[in-house]
């Protein structure tokens, strides 16, 4: 426990070649690393060595880094910086060494031109309150490096030893695509049913479908449906999902383009590993220790005729343990499609259990999702018509309510209704067909950005 560390440092613990101030740091930086902030306080105020310019210099910049640290919330960020505060202005024995309080206003100083706003204006109004001398700050200090928690089942002790983490790049990924995705981005959760030959009425949840997978001994799940319908958004959703739900050692969400990537058919796994920076060791354990969700998005647009998960070996003796969720344009595929996606085996005399595959077919809007979906577009922009004004448009028009079923030629009728039955008052008597969707769309998207470069001040050199 971290009492029982901070015991042993008063005991005596590290006394052997190493300083008593150089033990403290290191078991500091552990706590840190467990997000074990309350044990690294009591450190702070109970070590034996606190006296120590030494120990004072290595808290210090610890609590710097902690400030930095864009995984941990804003508020532990916050309080970093306050504890500083409180060491320079109230604590007697910290910062008797003229240095130790040079390098706190240098830290400080620091802090209040990170990107972070809400921690830079701490820093700020902390230096204004506490530095009477600019010329004490440090015009190039040790750089703060920002860290982030390892896993909290390595016994304290062990964590003080030079461990690489691989959960720390993890937890880099996880942050990056967290950040990446479009809260804002309309979302109507999708019906699907079980096949191509399926009927329309035997429609389930998209979304638990997938999650019923995932928690099944099946290793590949295909997604099929019109161009439009709404698959890729779907994908990057499941994504959002898998890393809001992540746990440590848990299965990892990895989101694959297809068609952004080079020769997919061949180490796809390592190759989207490697755009995310990670390194080949850190490659080769997560290849056999643990397992993906391979999420990968749009077979058609990649051009693919093979099958992946064959190629890529995948789910063999030694290879990477996966769950694939693949996508695909549903008029790409020809009748004798399962070939390119059920697993397979890549011994010719083993034979390949069966039951390890499924698809479901993503099915057009109904009404209600059709309501959804303008209720959520509706606020994105400042707009002169209602939910309600565009259903009754969409229900009045003749067979557009058909027309819109599918999610991208709903978004177009949104965007181009307004110009469409612009000065006609019946409605009834209005065709629309995709390709005039299709021509206001475009017409309305360009004079929207038209406006947005006017309204900008470009000088000669940006026209250029």
């Amino acid at each position: 426990s971290g009492q029982g560390v901070l015991d042993s440092l008063k005991q005596g613990f590290g006394s052997g070649k190493k300083q008593p101030w150089y033990a403290a740091i290191r078991v500091a930086y552990a706590f840190v690393q467990a997000g074990q902030l309350m044990d690294l306080n009591s450190l702070i105020c109970e070590a034996p060595c606190r006296c120590d310019p030494l120990f004072q210099w290595g808290i210090c910049q610890l609590l710097g880094e902690i400030a930095v640290d864009a995984v941990l919330p804003v508020s532990s960020r916050q309080q970093a910086i306050v504890l500083l505060g409180r060491l320079y202005k109230e604590d007697p024995d910290w910062g008797k060494d003229e240095s130790v309080k040079t390098w706190m206003l240098t830290i400080i100083d620091k802090l209040g031109s990170t990107t972070d706003q809400e921690v830079a204006a701490i820093a700020r109004a902390l230096l204004q309150e506490i530095a009477t001398d600019a010329s004490l700050i440090t015009q190039h200090p040790y750089p703060l490096r920002s860290r982030l928690p390892i896993p909290a089942t390595s016994p304290i002790l062990a964590k003080v030893q030079d461990i690489p983490y691989l959960e720390y790049e993890l937890y880099k990924l996880k942050l990056q695509r967290l950040q990446e995705y479009d809260a804002r981005a309309i979302y109507v959760p999708p019906q699907a049913k079980p096949s191509l030959l399926a009927k329309d009425d035997e429609l389930f949840p998209l979304q638990e479908k997938v999650q019923d997978f995932l928690a099944s001994n099946r290793q590949v799940m295909l997604i099929l449906g019109d161009s439009g319908s709404g698959k890729s958004t779907f994908n990057r959703h499941l994504e959002h999902i898998l890393w809001t739900e992540y746990k440590r050692g848990g299965p990892i969400p990895l989101f694959i383009n297809l068609a952004a990537i080079d020769d997919p058919e061949h180490d796809m796994v390592t190759k989207q590993l490697q755009f995310h920076n990670f390194q080949e060791d850190q490659i080769m354990e997560l290849k056999l220790h643990r397992q993906l969700v391979l999420i990968c998005d749009g077979y058609d647009e990649s051009q693919q005729r093979i099958n992946l998960h064959r190629t890529n070996f995948l789910n063999q003796a030694g290879q990477w343990d996966t769950k694939m969720v693949i996508s695909c344009r549903s008029q790409y595929l020809g009748p004798s499609y399962l070939d390119r996606f059920k697993p397979q085996s890549t011994d010719p005399y083993k034979s390949t259990p069966q039951g390890l595959f499924q698809e479901a077919v993503i099915a057009p809007f109904s009404k209600d999702q059709i309501q959804d979906y303008i209720e959520q577009y509706v606020p994105l922009e400042p707009r002169t018509w209602s939910t309600q004004d565009y259903m009754d448009k969409l229900t009045t028009i003749p067979n557009l309510m058909d027309l819109v079923k599918n999610p991208f030629l709903l978004l177009l009728a949104l965007e181009a209704l307004p110009d469409v039955i612009k000065g006609r008052q019946e409605l009834s008597t209005i065709r629309v067909v995709r390709i005039q969707l299709y021509d206001t769309f475009v017409d309305h998207w360009l004079n929207v950005n038209k406006k947005r470069l006017l309204s900008n001040t470009l000088t000669r050199e940006d026209h250029d």
